[in-house]
């Protein structure tokens, strides 16, 4: 039976819309499949162009940066001894709004951080203010005892830098220096090796909420790591750092002296042992000290040296041939020069009765008299060569801040009499640290090297990053003239002015005593004077050369009565500390 023609027609159109459903369907997913294709392509370029700068500018908006403070590097002595070091420290500040009771506030926290200053109190009575500080950068035990209290205002905060703690109180003090609140030195070796100490400060991202406080778990990003200041390892040696403060503070306070410096050098190196200054401060309080009593008067105090500057006038007259050691002058206690009279100290040590003297003698017996015609023998220019050579007038270049060349008058500005009084270290002004050095010079054979108080340069591991050499600027006189110099001082020590009081048993010393006036306005005062021995030990072949300076001396101002006891104390220190005992003589029988 053949169908209808209607049926084969609904058939066929029925069979032709499935397959048009079916295409339609295909290419529909065939089209969402493509634009898949596309938006994954699209994303992943995204993803590997634009994504970390879209994550940077996410964080950005829900992070903050934050600069990440160096510690600051420590100073140490030469056996590595902490001398300065930065710890962790703490602020407390409080709220004067919130505070009910400002007296009690004030008498409580006095208690522990130390008494409030009116305006501090002042403060806290004012309800407009919503911050004050009450101390800065305190310990963490002191921020605690606050904390304990729970005064409602009162609160703490954690400082960017360290608090600076100075071990030795004012030991080292006038050298060390001080530091700011901002961890920045200010004076003294903290100043001038603040490029070391410091370090470079770093930068980390860290990620915050809403309310831009750090997620406890989040992670940082470290931007640029902190370096942390590098060590400095000082010449300084505490040990006789100590002896060197004790036994100047003693003759100091004996004579009530106004001031006084004492330094203890090594003449093979240029190294500095010891360096003290009276009076001293507390580097943990500088504040309340006054500049005077902050200065380094090792280096910035120029002073008239007196007798212990005839031995420039003795190196010239040997290194220039003019006087030998037969050479013998006048044995006079007074002269006229220049319309000027010069006359020998009121000492016991009078020259009037020898008819002649040799220079051994005029250094021996310190007679200014004999020095003004030495002086005059070799004439301004050789005597002038010899003080520059010797490097007065020109800074040592030591590594302390604000150092005073001195003043050395040039021939041409000498008046009648100039050269004379300048034979005995009147009229010229020197450091104790040039004069020292100069020192140094005889002990060594004549060398002139430069003073040095930094020895190396650590990492925070202790590993080296840089030492400081052994500098010899030049050959003031030859080994010849040296040893004989050494001689001279010898005597001093032996027969002369220095005797007995810079004679130390067991041991052979060297040494010269000096008292020079002081001049104020170009007047010297009555009664004031500087009193003052510079030696060395053993005598042969010395290890250290110590001066010791006493200003203004009350009682007594020579310098064998008042600064050679402290000489003696500090190098029979010093020797016994190398390891160098003194050698007993065993009587024969």
């Amino acid at each position: 039976m053949v169908p209808p023609r209607g049926s084969r027609e609904t058939a066929i159109l029925k069979r032709s819309f499935a397959r048009t459903a079916t295409d339609r369907a295909r290419w529909f997913y065939i089209g969402v499949l493509c634009f898949g294709i596309f938006l994954a392509g699209k994303l992943a370029v995204v993803q590997a162009m634009q994504g970390p700068g879209l994550a940077r500018d996410a964080l950005a908006q829900r992070s903050d940066t934050i600069e990440i403070f160096a510690r600051r590097g420590s100073i140490l002595d030469r056996n590595g001894a902490v001398i300065a070091r930065s710890l962790p420290s703490k602020s407390i500040y409080a709220v004067p709004h919130d505070i009910n009771d400002p007296d009690t506030v004030a008498r409580e926290l006095g208690k522990i951080v130390g008494k409030l200053s009116p305006d501090t109190v002042a403060a806290l009575h004012d309800k407009s203010l919503w911050f004050i500080w009450i101390a800065r950068k305190v310990d963490h035990a002191v921020a605690a005892r606050v904390a304990a209290l729970n005064l409602v205002g009162v609160a703490e905060r954690r400082e960017k830098t360290g608090r600076r703690v100075y071990v030795d109180g004012p030991e080292f003090s006038s050298t060390i220096g001080f530091v700011g609140t901002d961890e920045n030195g200010l004076d003294g070796l903290e100043y001038s090796l603040n490029p070391w100490l410091q370090g470079r400060s770093g930068k980390e991202t860290l990620e915050t909420d809403e309310m831009g406080h750090p997620l406890p778990f989040g992670h940082p990003i470290v931007l640029k790591r902190a370096r942390p200041g590098y060590d400095v390892e000082l010449t300084l040696d505490a040990y006789l750092q100590f002896v060197t403060e004790r036994a100047l503070e003693k003759q100091v306070k004996k004579y009530h002296a106004s001031s006084g410096v004492a330094i203890v050098m090594d003449p093979k190196t240029g190294a500095i042992l010891a360096l003290a200054n009276l009076p001293h401060f507390d580097p943990n309080h500088f504040w309340r000290y006054t500049n005077a009593q902050r200065r380094d008067r090792a280096v910035e105090d120029a002073y008239e040296p007196g007798s212990t500057f005839k031995l420039v006038t003795a190196a010239a007259a040997i290194q220039s041939g003019k006087v030998t050691l037969a050479s013998r002058f006048p044995a006079r206690d007074e002269i006229t020069v220049g319309g000027h009279t010069i006359h020998n100290a009121d000492d016991g040590f009078t020259a009037g009765s020898h008819g002649t003297e040799t220079l051994e003698n005029i250094i021996a017996y310190s007679h200014n008299v004999g020095a003004a015609e030495v002086g005059m023998s070799i004439g301004a220019r050789t005597f002038y060569n010899m003080e520059r050579a010797a490097g007065f007038g020109e800074p040592t270049q030591i590594e302390l801040p604000g150092e005073n060349p001195g003043i050395v008058p040039k021939p041409s500005q000498f008046s009648g009499s100039s050269l004379a009084t300048m034979s005995f270290g009147q009229g010229v002004a020197v450091t104790p640290l040039a004069l020292t050095r100069y020192y140094c010079a005889i002990a060594n054979g004549g060398l002139l090297l430069r003073p040095h108080i930094v020895h190396a340069i650590l990492k925070h591991d202790g590993k080296l990053v840089y030492r400081y050499p052994v500098q010899i600027e030049r050959r003031i006189f030859s080994e010849k003239t040296a040893a004989i110099l050494r001689k001279f001082l010898r005597a001093v020590v032996r027969y002369g002015t220095g005797d007995p009081a810079a004679q130390i048993p067991g041991y052979t010393t060297a040494g010269k005593t000096g008292t020079a006036q002081i001049e104020e306005n170009g007047v010297y005062q009555p009664g004031a004077y500087v009193a003052s021995f510079i030696g060395m030990i053993p005598a042969r072949d010395p290890r250290f050369v110590i001066l010791v300076k006493v200003d203004r001396p009350i009682g007594s101002y020579y310098g064998s009565q008042v600064a050679a006891p402290a000489f003696d104390t500090i190098a029979r220190a010093a020797m016994l500390h190398a390891g160098f005992l003194p050698q007993v003589a065993v009587k024969r029988r």
